[in-house]
């Protein structure tokens, strides 16, 4: 990776550092703390359009995001629910952040011990949790609802705290509840141009005649609705696992579920070395929920160095998007006007 690549990551990270989430933003959010499903001191934002919350007893955790009186649009495993202290990792659902590229010793440190969490200015939160001396990080996440509107900013910092240079990228996984169906959207680029070529990345575990998927031109469409269950008893990989990755720049994945959508916004930076072959986007499903993820940069971090990885999240009632390419890019367009881009 060359220095001129690291050295607008960096200056991307310091931009944020001096512009902090929400500044000279209206406060409107209102914070209440209390039990989760057995997790204590658990922080809830509430603006009267949107609910979210967050667990401090581990992580940093996004366990609830909702329209106020509606359903969680997360999926949490009820048999995880309110433990913490387990030496593995251990999935639970909901939101996570990780870094990739995915290995074990690093990206599977478990996150099942304590976080603090301080109350902003603007009416948010910062969670922090605890050092991961295998991966020699220290995560934290701001977290704010945006006023009179059912979208939440997310910015996530992942700094080094040991001695040598680090090379990883901020990871944002989604935990949706099953049933629906999870859009990323595919590049069309110059046809004259010899190189302006787009990637769709296939984990060996992916079968392209899988009825989950729907590839179009501009569009792949994930029905976690069309998975099977597996078979009791196996071992490995399970013939329901699945997952794809895109290399898209257009800085958006989205999960629809009944009438509700889940879009996601995030920067992407022309030029940066992606994780996975590229991709920027990627979709894992399985017969008991579905992940939308998406990534940052690989940034080289030198000792004291930082991450740092803004999104935001809107929530639409009343959505509806057709089946067919066309007719779903036609519905789409209304909903991404209403969730302006995030940028660096």
């Amino acid at each position: 990776m060359n220095s001129l690549a690291n050295l607008r990551r960096l200056l991307w990270g310091v931009a944020l550092v001096l512009a902090p989430l929400g500044a000279g933003a209206e406060t409107m959010s209102t914070i209440q703390h209390g039990d989760y499903h057995g997790w204590p001191d658990t922080y809830t934002l509430k603006n009267g359009r949107v609910e979210l919350s967050i667990t401090t007893a581990i992580g940093p955790r996004i366990v609830d995001f909702r329209l106020t009186g509606g359903e969680n649009v997360f999926y949490l495993r009820d048999a995880e629910l309110g433990k913490t202290g387990e030496p593995q990792w251990v999935f639970r659902g909901g939101w996570r952040l990780w870094v990739a590229p995915e290995q074990k010793e690093t990206t599977y440190e478990p996150d099942n011990q304590r976080c603090t969490i301080e109350e902003l200015k603007n009416g948010g939160v910062r969670v922090t949790g605890p050092v991961q001396r295998g991966a020699g990080i220290q995560k934290s996440v701001e977290i704010a609802l945006v006023p009179n509107e059912a979208r939440a900013r997310i910015v996530s910092r992942i700094k080094n705290i040991g001695a040598q240079p680090l090379n990883y990228a901020a990871w944002s996984l989604s935990v949706m509840r099953p049933g629906g169906r999870a859009l990323a959207p595919i590049d069309v680029g110059d046809p004259s141009a010899f190189f302006d070529t787009r990637s769709l990345i296939l984990w060996s575990y992916t079968k392209f005649a899988d009825p989950r998927y729907s590839f179009g031109d501009r569009l792949v469409q994930v029905d976690q609705a069309k998975v099977q269950p597996s078979p009791a008893g196996v071992a490995g990989r399970r013939p329901d696992e699945s997952k794809i990755g895109v290399d898209t720049w257009q800085g958006w994945a989205g999960y629809l579920r009944g009438d509700v959508l889940y879009l996601k916004r995030f920067p992407h930076e022309p030029g940066g070395a992606y994780a996975d072959g590229g991709a920027t986007v990627e979709i894992y499903s399985s017969a008991e929920f579905i992940e939308v993820e998406n990534l940052s940069p690989l940034v080289t971090l030198k000792p004291g160095d930082e991450i740092v990885y803004p999104e935001e999240w809107s929530l639409f009632s009343g959505a509806s998007i057709a089946p067919d390419e066309p007719g779903a890019l036609r519905d789409l367009d209304k909903w991404l006007r209403q969730s302006p881009p995030v940028t660096p």
